[in-house]
């Protein structure tokens, strides 16, 4: 018995970060408030969420001289006053080809730090700019061994196992293609394979995670 029926959806990932106070320097300091920071999921609509918990958020303050200062986020940080440059990133960000979603920022205008003084910046969405892809096989689809599932963007091929999430750095690649192998019941093999976005309303974007599934319905194997 041969029957595998594929669909590929789109959920969204949401990320979350906290906040905590930095010890005060010994040096006269200014103080940055990021107390409106967001970080973003898109799809074809834009969400938006404020989430309870520290995540892996970076702050970094670049002065005038070019030199960098990374802060760990928090709603309120100390540091020297100064004109800088703002950018708020992952710590996966920084990392090539890490496998986990990256979110970074940049702030069109120069923050400057009085020294004493708080510097409030808000409305701060900070956007995922890689996508993913998730593999979802349902419980409920039994009699099928050695599945391997594989997910192919440009130059780069993935292995991921039911349940998985695969990341992928955003290119000028407009599609992904993915293939299914297992057996049946029967021990007979089974083979599908598909593309995603060759079609006119479908679209790649940074900030999704895009979810094959694959369902039991007929006994042919049908592509949607």
């Amino acid at each position: 018995m041969k029957h595998t029926l594929l669909y590929i959806a789109t959920t969204l990932l949401l990320a979350s970060c906290g906040q905590e106070e930095l010890p005060l320097g010994e040096q006269a300091l200014g103080y940055l408030s990021l107390s409106a920071v967001e970080v973003e999921a898109s799809d074809v609509q834009l969400i938006s969420t404020r989430a309870g918990e520290t995540d892996d958020l970076i702050v970094a303050l670049t002065d005038e001289s070019e030199k960098m200062t990374e802060y760990d986020y928090a709603e309120t940080i100390s540091c020297p006053p100064g004109t800088y440059t703002l950018e708020i990133y992952s710590e996966s960000y920084k990392t090539e080809n890490a496998n986990a979603p990256k979110y970074y920022y940049k702030h069109k205008e120069q923050v400057v730090i009085e020294e004493g003084q708080t510097e409030p910046v808000g409305n701060i969405s900070v956007p995922m700019i890689n996508f993913g892809v998730t593999f979802s096989w349902p419980e409920d689809l039994k009699g099928f061994t050695k599945i391997k599932f594989n997910v192919e963007y440009g130059s780069t091929s993935k292995e991921i196992q039911t349940g998985e999430t695969t990341y992928f750095d955003i290119s000028d690649e407009k599609t992904i293609s993915y293939s299914l192998s297992a057996q049946n019941e029967d021990e007979d093999p089974v083979a599908t394979n598909g593309l995603y976005g060759d079609e006119e309303n479908e679209t790649l974007k940074a900030g999704t995670i895009y979810t094959v599934s694959y369902k039991l319905e007929t006994q042919t194997l049908e592509i949607k």
